[in-house]
C-alpha cells in the first residue's frame, strides 16, 4: 500500500477531539436536589387534584341522590293534590246532582200537585153539575136547591 494513505490511528487529532479529550469523563448523572423536589411537589399536587376529583364525584353523588328524593317527593305530592283536587271535585259533582235531583223532585211533585189541585176542582164542578142535573131531573126543590139556584 501506499504511504500516502493515512490509518485512522496514525491521523492526527481536530480541535474538537482534543477539547473533548480535555473534559473530564462522563460520570453518572445524578439528579439535582431542585429536580428531585420539583417531582415530589408534581406528586403532590397529582394527589391533591386526585383527591378533588374523588370530593367532587362524591359530592355530585349525593346531590343527585337528594335531587331524586326531592323529584320523588314532588311526584308524590303531586298525585296526592291531584286526588285531593278530584275528591273535591266528585263530593262537588255529587252536592250538585244532589241539589238538582232534589229540585227537578221538587218540581216533579209540585206539577203532580198542581195537576190534582186542578183534576179536584174539575171533579167539584162536575159533581156540582151533576147534583144540579139530578135535582133537576128529581124536579125536587130543596133549601139547598134555592140557595144554589140564586147563586149564594
Amino acid at each position: 500500500m501506499l504511504a500516502t494513505a493515512i490509518e485512522p490511528s496514525e491521523r492526527r487529532l481536530s480541535q474538537v477531539d482534543l477539547f473533548c479529550l480535555q473534559a473530564p469523563p462522563a460520570r453518572t448523572i445524578e439528579p439535582a436536589p431542585r429536580a428531585r423536589s420539583v417531582a415530589r411537589t408534581l406528586g403532590v399536587v397529582c394527589l391533591a387534584l386526585l383527591a378533588g376529583l374523588v370530593f367532587t364525584a362524591w359530592h355530585a353523588n349525593a346531590a343527585a341522590q337528594e335531587r331524586d328524593a326531592l323529584l320523588e317527593q314532588l311526584r308524590s305530592e303531586r298525585a296526592e293534590r291531584i286526588r285531593t283536587a278530584l275528591a273535591a271535585k266528585d263530593a262537588e259533582l255529587s252536592a250538585a246532582h244532589y241539589a238538582l235531583d232534589t229540585r227537578v223532585r221538587r218540581d216533579i211533585v209540585d206539577q203532580r200537585m198542581l195537576a190534582q189541585e186542578q183534576r179536584e176542582n174539575e171533579l167539584e164542578r162536575l159533581a156540582a153539575n151533576v147534583e144540579q142535573q139530578k135535582l133537576v131531573e128529581a124536579d125536587c126543590v130543596t133549601p139547598r136547591s134555592i140557595m144554589l139556584g140564586a147563586g149564594l
